[in-house]
């Protein structure tokens, strides 16, 4: 992918801890997801092994020969597409809907919302992830006068929402369902990401990193166990200017059937 004349940020898989941490603490042992923009799907297995069936939406072919091995079901659909997920989803029901990092990306997320609603049960949980617009990282930028795009991160350049703590918030109340319970993720470390992803071993076939590099290197594994906690304890003091990511679980009311999927 190119950008105004610059070649992308390789792309490195990560699994939304937030997320992930939301079906642990709050959600039963079991049930049937849709992971809407699944990527290669790594969230999604980590959600099918807690025991859960998942079901992922994703436009990229490549992505989705990957997710086809990780999850239960993949649609290859753009999200817009009403024709093909609908018919993909098939009639069933879900007992979680996710957009992990996904609404950013599109002119209407209230809309995305409410439309996909109608595959969610009443009852069910909603769980959206966005980017925190306000974190240290842009305020620094702002004070300064500089507001600069990235390949990758908060400031991406593909991103066409922004968002903070209160109007994600109001993004989850305003497509009909109950706020139940808001968290984050930490941008600490994290800040230091793009040069350590620059560091990681390439591909010997055509000079990419392998995507799977950092997440099965020993050192982001001892940094999850014993270093993350702490610092996600940390920013958890101050979220709105320490978050890098706001999770914010949603519960669909009784009374909210859903827009015209999607």
């Amino acid at each position: 992918m190119i950008y105004l004349g610059k070649k992308s940020y390789p792309y490195m898989e990560e699994v939304n801890d937030g997320i992930v941490r939301e079906f642990q603490r709050f959600l039963p042992s079991t049930g049937r997801a849709l992971d809407v923009g699944c990527g290669r799907a790594a969230l999604g297995a980590a959600i099918r092994e807690l025991g859960w069936e998942v079901w992922g939406i994703e436009q990229s072919a490549e992505a989705c020969e990957t997710a086809r091995t990780r999850l239960d079901g993949v649609i290859e659909a753009d999200l817009h597409d009403s024709v093909r997920v609908r018919a993909g989803v098939d009639g069933k029901a879900f007992d979680a809907l996710i957009f992990s990092d996904v609404l950013e990306h599109v002119y209407d997320p209230l809309h995305t919302l409410e439309s996909y609603l109608s595959f969610l049960r009443p009852g069910g949980s909603l769980l959206v992830s966005l980017p925190n617009a306000v974190v240290w990282t842009n305020r620094l930028q702002w004070f300064f006068g500089r507001v600069r795009y990235a390949d990758t991160g908060i400031m991406d350049r593909t991103h066409v929402r922004f968002f903070t703590f209160r109007t994600a918030r109001e993004l989850v109340a305003a497509a009909g369902c109950e706020v139940s319970h808001v968290s984050s993720t930490p941008y600490l470390a994290r800040a230091m990401l793009p040069l350590v992803k620059r560091a990681l071993p390439r591909k010997e076939s055509d000079s990419r990193p392998d995507p799977r590099a950092l997440i099965e290197s020993r050192a982001y594994q001892r940094y999850m166990r014993y270093v993350y906690p702490l610092e996600r304890t940390v920013a958890s003091l101050w979220p709105t200017m320490l978050a890098f990511r706001i999770v914010v679980r949603g519960t669909k009311l009784a009374n909210v059937n859903g827009g015209a999927a999607p």
